[in-house]
């Protein structure tokens, strides 16, 4: 909006009142957005949405795919490009590298070590690779197979503040397997199937109180097992909360909730220690209502949840 000088006055209010009407039109949509959520699942109160740009590779508007946020704030992101990039918490990018090999197809997750590495699953590569902070490679493990210390697929990794690795894999076994800090072989878990303990796409796991939680995306549930790979049980949401649909992706927040990305559902859900549904945001969506075909989230340390809404090609930074 523009004026000729001698409207100053007149302009600065009507640019007031386009603000307003912006601002409004913003506020309204996120309302409408809780008005979609199933009967009975509170509404995520979101007084904020904003977006992190994603950099372009060449001609390509890369989208983002994995997060994981440290303990002073920093996003490390995974894209679509075969990147690792890293923000500052307020969304500034700070650096970025890339897989030392992904021609054959982009990696899919990761985790900033206590150490201060950063592992990344480098899924059709069928390896971990470790970096050190400025995206040096330090050190592989893993090639392609069904043995133990092999992988097809590894979609994700993760780490417990003993210092175990934790590697998810979609393709023949459809297991977890535990490793040292030093990428030594431990134990496994879980087999391919629709039973207790058992997954269809293992995409996303969190250690949290001794114990690790799993998305089993196709199988539309999490499912909870002692860090030595005992199930435990399956995360039952109420009768009256709609199931979850294709989960992706779950991070603990700082009160004890679990937070999950619903690809399908282009939701997020904060599910309560009890399984009952604390509160939803989305559905799937172009603009400020949702979120389309998202597959990652980090909570940082102040409350925000970064979502990698993967469809829009772009960072969601939701303020609660």
């Amino acid at each position: 909006m523009s004026c000729a000088s001698g409207e100053s006055l007149r302009c600065h209010w009507r640019s007031v009142r386009f603000d307003a009407l912006l601002c409004f039109a913003g506020l309204l949509v996120l309302a409408m957005a809780g008005c979609s959520q199933a009967s009975g699942d509170p509404i995520l109160p979101v007084r904020g949405f904003q977006t992190w740009k994603v950099p372009s590779a060449g001609p390509h508007l890369p989208a983002p795919r994995a997060l994981y946020s440290d303990e002073s704030d920093n996003v490390y992101v995974l894209d679509d490009a075969g990147r690792v990039l890293v923000y500052a918490s307020d969304g500034t990018l700070t650096r970025e590298w890339e897989m030392p090999s992904h021609d054959v197809g982009r990696p899919e997750g990761i985790w900033r070590l206590t150490d201060g590495r950063i592992a990344v699953a480098d899924t059709h590569y069928h390896r971990v690779v470790l970096f050190e902070e400025d995206g040096t490679v330090n050190s592989m493990f893993g090639t392609k197979g069904n043995g133990p210390g092999e992988f097809v697929f590894p979609v994700t990794v993760a780490q417990d503040p003993a210092g175990f690795l934790y590697v998810g894999e979609y393709g023949d076994r459809q297991r977890i397997q535990k490793f040292t800090v030093e990428g030594e072989y431990v134990t496994e878990f879980g087999s391919h199937g629709t039973g207790d303990g058992e997954f269809q796409r293992p995409s996303a796991i969190v250690w949290h109180d001794e114990t690790i939680y799993a998305v089993d995306a196709f199988n539309d549930r999490i499912q909870v097992f002692t860090d030595d790979g005992e199930f435990l049980r399956v995360i039952q949401l109420p009768e009256n909360s709609s199931p979850l649909a294709f989960p992706y992706d779950l991070k603990f927040d700082a009160r004890g909730r679990l937070c999950v990305i619903e690809n399908k559902a282009g939701r997020l859900t904060i599910l309560n220690p009890d399984g009952s549904v604390a509160a939803r945001f989305g559905s799937p969506s172009r603009g400020m209502d949702g979120f389309f075909t998202p597959w990652g989230l980090a909570v940082l340390t102040d409350g925000r949840i970064i979502v990698a809404d993967t469809g829009n090609h772009r960072l969601v930074e939701l303020t609660l």
